[in-house]
């Protein structure tokens, strides 16, 4: 009962905090292009909201601060991110690694944050 009365609230505020942080960081590091979307992977899932739903993963090509053409993906996939291969989206990525981008948006940054916030709250 202590658990969930007192551990569980800070727990999950502490998650919000850290997660709001991490993306400001990110935020405050990442600089700003238009990738073009040069593939898109598709599979069948599930959410208990949508039921059976179509996820989408996109994979953009983005010029990198050195100047060469790199390709990479989010690393997050989306029912709303069926993009059209060849379209141009803007996407933000950190210049220190070429791994992950992330599209300029708010499913991107800022909803894990804020649900996470939303638990917090209610189990308060």
């Amino acid at each position: 009962m202590w658990f969930l009365i007192f551990l569980l609230p800070v727990a999950f505020l502490c998650a919000s905090v850290y997660l709001t942080f991490a993306t400001l960081m990110f935020y405050a590091n990442a600089e700003r292009t238009s990738g073009e979307v040069t593939r898109v992977y598709e599979w069948e899932d599930w959410s208990p909201w949508t039921g059976d739903t179509t996820t989408y993963g996109p994979v953009f090509r983005y010029r990198f601060t050195d100047g060469s053409l790199t390709e990479a993906s989010t690393g997050q996939s989306s029912p709303n991110w069926n993009f059209e291969i060849g379209s141009s989206h803007e996407i933000l990525y950190l210049p220190s690694h070429k791994g992950d981008v992330k599209l300029d948006n708010f499913e991107t940054l800022w909803a894990l944050p804020i649900v996470i916030a939303g638990f917090a709250a209610a189990s308060l």
